[in-house]
């Protein structure tokens, strides 16, 4: 045949391959001096000021991070009217706000259809809050107790604990004959607010109840945690304003604690009785 089907076969003198090899890329390319005199813009990943429009989308807050830029919470029960009018109340639940309603966080109690009935508002819970990704945020364990003083060995008294089981401190009732007194302590077991009641405890005067949150000196009033009925809402409403000097988030995860403590020993008594009666 002599190569003539194909006769490149027969007249290839091997500079084709030559040529080949010499198209191999051996050099990697170099980076250029010039490319480096701009660097990359960073990122925006601030969560200052997140309640605004200007909230990067790149890292999602989550747990005590809500509580950063916030002074103010309201805290509202979501009532069931067979509540009402049944004997053996059921666990509470609640939704927490900020003062223009977007809810930040949501609450739930878990405790013992028992306690419920024998011990009402003085029941021993575990309260677990949440943030809008579900993700458990804070959990707060009330023991069973008493509020009055005529029971000074067994006050109220709330742990605060945080994922993954960090204790960060508790809130702790003291014994006193004249006016409700707690105690907020953080992880060292240091007091570091004082929270103060009214005179007078009774359902009347609980209805529209407010309890001032001092310094750890008890000199000079910082905040406050009030009870109110919101027209907006029609509901009850429990507000905390948090201290100035509180920018620490666990800080103002006890003083919530506090508020649920609060809200418990006092504020739901005379709140169920206001409706129970229709006298609100």
């Amino acid at each position: 045949m002599n190569g003539r089907d194909n006769p490149s076969v027969t007249q290839d003198d091997g500079s084709y391959l030559r040529n080949f090899s010499e198209r191999i890329i051996s050099n990697q390319p170099q980076s250029n001096s010039n490319r480096n005199s701009h660097p990359r813009a960073q990122l925006s990943v601030s969560t200052e000021a997140w309640n605004t429009r200007n909230v990067s989308p790149l890292r999602p807050m989550h747990g005590l991070d809500f509580l950063s830029g916030v002074s103010t919470l309201h805290i509202q029960q979501t009532v069931d009217v067979s509540h009402l009018t049944s004997n053996i109340k059921s666990e509470n639940l609640y939704t927490i706000k900020i003062p223009n309603g977007l809810t930040l966080y949501l609450a739930s109690e878990t405790s013992t259809k028992t306690q419920r009935l024998l011990c009402g508002v003085g029941r021993a819970f575990t309260m677990q809050i949440h943030d809008n990704t579900r993700q458990s945020v804070m959990q707060m364990e009330r023991r069973l107790a008493a509020a009055s003083c005529c029971f000074p060995c067994r006050l109220q008294e709330m742990q605060v604990i945080t994922p993954p089981g960090d204790y960060i401190g508790r809130v702790q009732q003291q014994w006193t004959w004249v006016v409700p007194f707690y105690l907020v302590r953080n992880v060292n077991d240091e007091v570091i607010y004082v929270i103060e009641g009214p005179s007078s405890i009774d359902n009347r005067n609980m209805i529209l109840g407010q309890f001032k949150i001092l310094s750890s000196d008890s000199l000079r009033e910082v905040g406050k945690i009030s009870h109110r009925w919101e027209g907006d809402v029609n509901s009850f409403v429990t507000a905390i304003e948090f201290p100035h000097c509180a920018p620490d988030p666990k800080q103002k995860a006890l003083l919530l604690a506090a508020t649920f403590l609060l809200e418990y020993t006092y504020f739901e008594r005379a709140k169920t009785s206001c409706l129970r009666f229709n006298c609100c």
